[in-house]
């Protein structure tokens, strides 16, 4: 392993096979994993939130995939409430994975100052190119929403 400790974050909603590459080379980087997990009153302002599944399905979905995997130690889920999810003060951070969605990857660089100005240490941002489809777009959770459906021998890693 690269580092102590690694974290991501997000909504997790409809576990598809993106969220699984992500966390599988989350797991390969790093000895241990913290995931943060948005709550529901976070995803207020989006368009389709009424078909996004609750903290606590979306919850039950990442640890049944996980415990396929990983032994529990390994890894801590966590509710976020804000974008940095508490990155900007956690200590023990080496390295923040995230997708290279260009919002996601500046989210990184503005917790990375928010760590400096902490007086925190800066991790390392790791972008990991989104899984994508027969299409070439990236495979989402939204799409998957929307009825899209995807067969893993077309996705694209």
């Amino acid at each position: 392993m690269l580092y102590k400790k690694v974290v991501f974050a997000g909504t997790f909603d409809r576990l598809h096979e993106g969220h699984k590459y992500l966390l599988r080379t989350a797991f390969a980087l790093g000895d241990k994993v913290g995931i943060g997990l948005t709550v529901d009153e976070m995803l207020s302002a989006k368009a389709d939130r009424e078909k996004i599944l609750s903290y606590d399905e979306r919850r039950r979905q990442l640890e049944e995939f996980l415990i396929e995997f990983a032994a529990p130690e390994r890894f801590d889920i966590f509710p976020i409430d804000t974008k940095e999810g508490g990155a900007d003060k956690m200590e023990d951070i080496e390295a923040l994975i995230v997708s290279d969605e260009l919002s996601v990857v500046e989210t990184a660089f503005e917790i990375n100052a928010l760590r400096a100005k902490n007086g925190l240490k800066r991790f390392h941002i790791i972008v990991i190119p989104r899984v994508r489809t027969a299409d070439s777009r990236p495979l989402s959770s939204s799409r998957i929403r929307e009825g899209d459906s995807f067969e893993d021998s077309n996705l694209v890693y």
